[in-house]
């Protein structure tokens, strides 16, 4: 896997490509929590993903934004998601990379085309929160100039899924 691109979307792109992904990325957290013994409900992919598209809105412009990345062939490989909180701070979401495609700078490509999407929103700070078992995350963002806190912030996750509250790590990072 060579030649990584990046596309900033303008619309959703057709929800089962898209659902195929991000069922790899659900899986895989389910996986990693009930490796730590956490009871994860069987439903949360499915009403993480009916949230996704009830409020598509929010990921696209002018509240946020959705970039994929695609391998040489076109076959998408990675997402990552913007929505913006306030009117200074936009929260960072959904970002996997297929297994295939780890280590291969799609995940930071990812995470540079939302901070530049963020800049242009006219956003001044971004947050972040990952769970205690994605390593990759936690190892990443702080690489790419994010500051762990350790109070917690009122991120989607943490508002909609208290079950997780003990699991999240948060990240800020100004971007002014």
């Amino acid at each position: 896997m060579t030649d990584i691109q990046i596309e900033t979307c303008d619309r959703m792109p057709p929800k089962e490509a898209l659902n195929g992904l991000l069922a790899q990325y659900y899986g895989l957290i389910v996986q990693r929590m009930r490796a730590i013994g956490e009871e994860i409900d069987p439903n949360t992919p499915k009403s993480a993903l009916a949230e996704l598209w009830e409020n598509a809105d929010d990921y696209l412009p002018p509240r946020g934004c959705l970039v994929l990345a695609r391998d040489d062939q076109g076959t998408l490989i990675g997402c990552g998601m913007l929505k913006c909180l306030d009117a200074e701070t936009g929260e960072l979401k959904r970002l996997f990379v297929t297994e295939a495609a780890r280590g291969t700078g799609a995940g930071r490509k990812l995470v540079t085309a939302r901070v530049d999407a963020a800049r242009a929103l006219g956003l001044k700070r971004l947050v972040v929160d990952t769970l205690t078992p994605n390593v990759e995350m936690r190892s990443m963002y702080p690489k790419m100039g994010f500051t762990e806190v350790f109070e917690p912030i009122e991120t989607t996750t943490y508002l909609d899924q208290p079950n997780l509250r003990p699991h999240l790590h948060f990240f800020v990072r100004d971007i002014a």
